[in-house]
């Protein structure tokens, strides 16, 4: 641990944390010191969560100490981290939708009142508009939060915190569901705290902004520190990536040519009703990228392609049958699989264990006479899970006991089960996970492909589509306006997502 004579904001030291016999923590030290942006990274499953809901109260440790401004720490509840001037702002975050920015502004203030003093807790007006300035956020106090983008909601959540006089903010993947204009602005908001003085962790698995913004970093691998609050200046991104997983994991550059045969047909596919149908095919085997920045509409293009939601007018046509829109059950009879774009609310069971999750969309292939084959579904699970490198490889474990990334690859896993799998779509699909995850995930993808699936992958990740697919379909304002073919100038794909000629 680098050595610093100033008191640090939050001071952890060899805490430890096990759950049965996984060891998620082992004696794990983290410095937290004022005006400086420490940066926590890991794999999933690295241990990474369990610390930060220990600094946060959620979860106590086994072993181990918290000290806050150099005093003890006994923290019992996310409330008294909060007391204690810990915040956190969550990567799926906790506004209420349906009150104002003022009441959501107020709800810190209000709740930690108590009896007849709440009301005289309420901030003014003038304060709260103070407040929104500090980080730079020119909305109204009577908008309603559920109108405000990702990127405001986010910067509101950053503005209620501050205004506590948070003494640390924890950042958990702040900029996952941002605009490359919003992370901007909210990676401008974290270097005005800094200098104010307040301790950040930024939790990221985005590498170049983890370069760009934190003074210092720390890597977990498997509950251990493999670099401990090294200064960010001496270190350099492939030495953070063999850190992390203790491995060079390189993007994949060469992938096998697709049949000519067409597999689905997308006609007529409209979503606003300004916007022009969308039309293209996908042949077997190959992998078509939807790119396009975040509110392109290139999500809810590949959701209703899945059945997910009703377009307007227009469809998808399988094997000469036309598959009815907005009919999710119809779509998976007809051999197509979705990965959504949000895990957490569309993909996950999260009280269900590892082998129910992963065989959701397929089970009926594993009933007979109304009785599940359990050892079917167990093998059949098995297999795709271990395949695509599930960790820890628990198949007792609940889905609300792994990481994020490992979540994610259960959501793949299960419609890659899908009984005769046509057509493979995609929405934002290595979002939020690290690097050994996301190489795992694109190659079962591209297993997949070439056992003859179609794949269509929307993403505002430019990177991970010139990665994988055979096309790239540009898409803005729910419209295609763009094509290119595997091997393209990356400048010349940002540019025509950023509305230049193509």
């Amino acid at each position: 641990m680098t050595k610093d004579s100033r008191t640090a904001a939050v001071r952890a030291r060899s805490v430890a944390k096990s759950f049965g016999a996984t060891k998620a923590l082992r004696a794990v030290d983290l410095d937290l010191m004022p005006g400086e942006v420490h940066a926590l990274l890991g794999g999933n499953g690295a241990g990474k969560t369990t610390l930060v809901k220990i600094l946060l109260g959620a979860m106590r440790p086994d072993k181990g100490t918290i000290e806050v401004a150099g005093a003890p720490a006994d923290f019992r509840s996310v409330r008294d981290a909060i007391s204690a001037g810990i915040f956190p702002i969550y990567q799926h975050l906790s506004q209420f939708p349906d009150l104002t920015v003022r009441e959501n502004l107020a709800a810190f203030s209000l709740g930690m009142a108590k009896g007849l003093f709440a009301p005289r807790a309420m901030p003014s007006d003038a304060v709260m508009q103070g407040w929104l300035g500090d980080v730079g956020l020119p909305v109204s106090l009577d908008a309603l939060c559920r109108e405000l983008s990702t990127g405001e909601m986010q910067l509101l959540e950053i503005a209620r915190a501050s205004a506590q006089d948070a003494r640390v903010l924890v950042l958990d993947e702040p900029t996952a569901a941002l605009t490359h204009t919003e992370s901007e602005v909210l990676l401008a908001t974290i270097d005005t705290l800094r200098r104010k003085g307040t301790a950040i962790l930024f939790i990221s698995h985005k590498l170049d902004e983890v370069v760009a913004i934190a003074d210092r970093i720390t890597v977990i691998r498997d509950g251990h520190c493999a670099i401990a609050g090294a200064p960010a200046a001496q270190l350099s991104a492939p030495e953070i990536v063999l850190a992390m997983v203790g491995k060079d994991v390189q993007p994949i550059t060469r992938i096998s040519p697709h049949a000519g045969e067409v597999v689905a047909q997308i006609s007529g596919l409209r979503m606003r009703p300004e916007a022009k149908p969308v039309e293209f095919s996908v042949a077997r085997g190959e992998i078509v990228g939807l790119a396009g920045i975040i509110g392109s509409g290139a999500d809810q293009i590949a959701c209703a392609i899945a059945g997910g939601i009703r377009p307007l007018s227009g469809g998808v046509h399988i094997g000469g049958h036309t598959i009815p829109a907005g009919q999710r059950k119809a779509a998976v009879a007809a051999g197509i699989g979705f990965v959504p774009t949000d895990r957490h609310a569309d993909g996950v069971f999260n009280i269900l264990g590892v082998v129910h999750n992963t065989s959701a969309a397929s089970l009926s292939s594993n009933v007979r006479w109304g009785l599940v084959n359990t050892g079917g579904e167990h093998m059949a699970a098995h297999d795709i899970l271990q395949r695509i490198g599930l960790h820890p490889f628990r198949m007792d474990y609940e889905a609300a006991n792994f990481s994020g990334g490992n979540q994610q690859k259960l959501v793949v896993a299960r419609n890659l089960l899908i009984d005769g799998l046509n057509l493979l779509v995609m929405s934002e699909p290595t979002r939020g996970v690290d690097v050994a995850a996301r190489r795992a995930i694109h190659e079962i993808v591209l297993e997949a492909s070439e056992a003859g699936v179609a794949v269509i992958v929307a993403s505002s990740d430019i990177d991970e589509l010139l990665s994988i697919c055979h096309r790239i379909l540009v898409v803005q304002n729910h419209e295609i306006k763009g094509a290119f073919e595997r091997g393209a100038d990356r400048q010349h794909v940002i540019g025509a997502l950023a509305g230049a000629a193509a």
